[in-house]
């Protein structure tokens, strides 16, 4: 018996383009990330999806819709799969974070995100991993999408390969609607694809 679980990262937003960080602001799709669901949703359509769960935020939500279309299901909502809460960064450029707060942007590039007013990594996890293990139980033996964020499949992931919570950063999660999934059997979960994004390689599409 195995539960497959894909994880799904949201489309693109305008914040995604011009490097802004998100966190929980409520930011949609911009025509690019509504392309990006599109395709996804295309690729995904024969396959044997019994629940559609996201993020509450629109660029998650937005997603989702497009997917839970193909199996005319309606998506459920869970507020414990929006992105990590980035404090003081909320809609703040890169750029200029870089300026501002260079002892916490140098921690993080070291895998310690310590964001004034933000999520800790070991909050984001235990956030993460007790909404992945929900829906497992949930769902024995089925196939569930779950449309989420970078940082939060960033933490999750790493929890689930034993990866310690102050090595933050060392998986890929750039790309918009990337597809990762998790199969869960009597051996416990193993990881079958990381960030996949080759729905997008036929398109004029930016991750």
């Amino acid at each position: 018996m195995t539960t497959t679980i894909l994880l799904i990262r949201h489309g693109q937003t305008e914040y995604n383009a011009t490097g802004r960080w998100q966190g929980h602001l409520d930011v949609p799709l911009n025509e690019i990330g509504k392309a990006q669901a599109k395709a996804l949703a295309h690729r995904l359509k024969n396959w044997p999806i019994t629940a559609v769960y996201a993020s509450d935020l629109a660029r998650a939500a937005m997603t989702a819709v497009y997917l839970a279309g193909n199996w005319g299901l309606t998506p459920k909502y869970d507020p414990a799969w929006r992105e990590r809460d980035v404090g003081v960064f909320e809609g703040r450029a890169a750029v200029e974070l870089r300026q501002e707060y260079p002892e916490v942007w140098a921690n993080m590039r070291n895998g310690i995100i310590d964001i004034p007013g933000g999520e800790s990594n070991e909050a984001l996890r235990d956030r993460g991993l007790a909404a992945y293990e929900k829906v497992v139980a949930a769902y024995p033996a089925e196939m569930v999408a779950v449309v989420t964020h970078g940082g939060t499949l960033n933490a999750l992931i790493s929890s689930l390969l034993g990866i310690p919570s102050n090595y933050y950063g060392r998986l890929n999660f750039r790309g918009n609607t990337g597809l990762t999934i998790i199969e869960i059997n009597e051996y416990g979960p193993r990881l079958a694809m990381l960030n996949d994004t080759r729905h997008l390689e036929n398109g004029d599409y930016c991750t």
